[in-house]
């Protein structure tokens, strides 16, 4: 047995142990790390409202300022890594994988993402850009990450769950920051902040935060990558409570951000065809303004009206660009009443996009397109028996001109038979509406090469005459959540859920290839034609060792079984979904107070492996599982001053964790990073 071998077996144990034996020397006490108090931790994103965590008939987690601060990230997807059910995996410097409960994807469509209960769901490609920083790590208060179906209030492709980042009041925001992170492998980050107070309700906030990362390397041979990245963000907050119940947010942010890629989009201009690769420069940049007004009318009603506008430009250099303005607007209200507690809302968005793309690789037909949702809520929590049992029943109605009509309800029994333990079930539906790309983009995706006599095949998703509808999900939860001991909590959720009218293809006409007469074109058009199964379970546990140590564990478990089909597109795509979810994944942290300024933190987290097909390639491609370790040391100088040194991925080097399956781009390796960070107020 070689060395490498044995390092490689004992590592996670030797990480358990690290983490398991460290709280020998424990000191002083920093804070007061109650578990009673984590309880009450305050929740919007289940049903639009604040609740308390405890009391919740949903699959719900939260993330602190605390835990973000404490687990030596620099972006929002390594933070959701906490969360159980939540596949993150990375592609390069700037690119993330994202899903909850399986359908995990460079562009993973299932999954709600918001800030301040704004969507940031891309509608060209779906899914979220992780790349372009949504908010720097700095703003946030907590995020809140609900697994599950979340359409009845949230509205469409909330299927698999609803993440919500909530940035902080501005009244948290007082004073000067300085936040600078240099690191290995050319990381770094720059976060400053100054707020004031104009008078005892009038507060504002201006923050700036700038990133850069130096080319990772290729994971077949080590050769320096195109995935150098640059990016800027300014937010500027204004909050002012008016009296009466009644308060005003205004906020304004601005992002560019730059980011290298190798994509194999070429076509070779000698025997044999093939797609070759081709360094890119994907360029984003966006302005948003927005605002939040809520009040309390004389009779009772409590309501909240909140509109944004967008406008947004990305380019990916000689082959695709895209300016896109988007409106939206919002409204809720809320009214308790006997032993109900009702809460319904609407919306509408307005997003136009003009694209202008590379016609040898990708067209959109119409190149002007204007999406409009509109939807309308309402939601009823029933006391059946006071502080016992509570019966949820609601349901959501969405049109868009892009996809039509869809209807989601959804359905809640919680039972709390003491004030420490909670049971609940759920049943609830969810659509996934289609997104622009697959409506009207004609792309080549992959080439077959020739066998015998069989000439070269070019697959085209020719899809501009599609008539997509939305897919569909319907599935039931059960769940507990309870504190066990003063010092142990325990959150358990099981599910199962159908989707049908999942977006496959079907095989076209077969077209001659011009430019290469030993090859044809098959046409491929997107139908509503998969379905599946998925089945999972997750837990976190958090238990309070000593005053000055806590261990938060999770583990997630997940299983997806697609239909079996005679359709050939159909069928592989199936397979490809089964395979590409890792069927397990876990995450150990450790947060231990030395002393009252110092800190050290540790987190094991691992992946089973998984299959996946690389875009232009027809086979699949392993991705191993894997398990990692980062330490996060932090020394509290003074008041206003502390320092951290944070390594992160040191188990487990040269590893992948994904292959992005619909941008063609070249696989990257993941290696260890050290990072020296420094918080001064001022």
């Amino acid at each position: 047995m070689t060395k490498k071998y044995v390092l490689k077996r004992c590592s996670f144990p030797l990480a358990l142990l690290l983490v398991s034996s460290l709280p020998v020397l424990a000191a002083d006490s920093l804070d007061d790390l109650s578990l009673e108090d984590l309880t009450k931790t305050e929740i919007t994103s289940v049903s639009r409202k604040s609740q308390n965590l405890a009391n919740v008939p949903a699959a719900a987690f939260v993330i602190s300022s605390d835990d973000i601060r404490r687990s030596g990230a620099q972006t929002v997807p390594d933070v959701l890594r906490m969360a159980p059910g939540v596949e993150v995996a990375q592609l390069d410097n700037g690119r993330y994988a994202v899903s909850a409960r399986g359908f995990n994807g460079r562009f993973a469509n299932k999954l709600q993402v918001l800030v301040d209960g704004r969507s940031i769901y891309y509608p060209t490609f779906s899914g979220v850009m992780w790349e372009n920083d949504v908010i720097p790590l700095e703003d946030i208060e907590r995020i809140e990450v609900i697994r599950g179906q979340g359409a009845a209030v949230w509205g469409v492709n909330a299927v698999n769950g609803v993440i919500n980042i909530i940035s902080k009041h501005s009244r948290d925001q007082q004073g000067g920051l300085l936040a600078p992170t240099v690191g290995t492998n050319g990381k770094g980050n720059l976060y400053v902040r100054f707020g004031a107070a104009i008078d005892e309700d009038t507060t504002w906030k201006l923050s700036a935060q700038g990133r850069h990362a130096e080319p990772s390397q290729y994971l077949s041979n080590r050769e320096e990558a195109e995935d150098r990245l640059s990016n800027a963000t300014v937010d500027a907050r204004f909050d002012k409570k008016l009296g009466s119940g009644s308060d005003l947010s205004v906020w304004a942010n601005a992002l560019n951000s730059s980011l290298g890629d190798m994509m194999t989009v070429e076509f070779s201009a000698k025997p044999p065809l093939a797609l070759l690769p081709y360094a890119i420069k994907q360029n984003t940049s966006s302005q948003t303004i927005g605002g939040r007004y809520r009040w309390l009318t004389d009779a009772g009603i409590e309501s909240s009206l909140q509109t944004s506008y967008q406008s947004s430009t990305m380019e990916i250099e000689r082959f695709y660009k895209e300016d896109r303005n988007t409106f939206d607007i919002d409204y809720q209200g809320r009214y308790t009443f006997a032993k109900h507690d009702v809460i319904w809302g609407l919306s509408y968005r307005n997003t136009s996009d003009s694209i202008s793309s590379y016609p040898s690789v990708l067209t959109f037909n119409p190149s002007e397109y204007t999406q409009r949702t509109q939807g309308f809520f309402i939601q009823d929590d029933w006391t059946l028996i006071p502080d016992t049992l509570q019966f949820g029943l609601g349901a959501r109605w969405d049109y868009t001109n892009l996809g039509g009509s869809s209807f989601a309800p959804n359905a809640t029994l919680m039972w709390t038979p003491s004030r420490s333990n909670t049971l609940w079930a759920k049943y609830a539906q969810a659509p996934r509406m289609p997104s622009r790309a697959e409506q009207t983009v004609s792309i080549f995706s992959s080439v077959v090469p020739p066998e015998g006599r069989r000439p070269a095949i070019l697959i085209r998703n020719s899809n501009s005459d599609a008539s997509l509808t939305a897919e569909k999900m319907e599935g039931v939860e059960i769940g507990y959540r309870g504190q066990l001991t003063p010092s142990f909590n325990l959150d358990v959720s099981a599910y199962r859920s159908r989707y049908t009218n999942i977006v496959s293809g079907k095989a076209g006409s077969l077209d001659p290839y011009t430019f290469y007469p030993l090859a044809v074109i098959q046409n491929v058009t997107l139908i509503n034609g998969g379905g599946g199964w998925t089945n999972g379970a997750e837990l976190s546990a958090d238990w309070l060792v000593l005053p000055t140590w806590r261990l938060q564990f999770s583990y997630t478990w997940t299983r997806v079984d697609m239909d079996d089909s005679s359709n050939p597109y159909i069928q592989s795509a199936g397979e490809t979904d089964e395979k590409r979810v890792p069927r397990q994944h876990a995450s150990l942290r450790s947060q231990w107070n030395i002393s009252s300024n110092q800190q050290f933190d540790a987190w094991v987290r691992g992946s089973s492996g998984f299959d996946m097909k690389n875009a232009p390639y027809p086979n699949y491609v392993h991705v191993p599982g894997y398990v990692t370790l980062d330490l996060r040391y932090a020394h509290k100088v003074n008041k206003d001053l502390e320092v951290a040194l944070t390594g992160r991925n040191l188990v487990g080097q040269r590893r992948m964790e994904f292959v992005s399956d619909y941008i063609p781009s070249i696989p990257l390796e993941i290696v260890p990073s050290v990072l020296l960070s420094a918080r001064w107020k001022f």
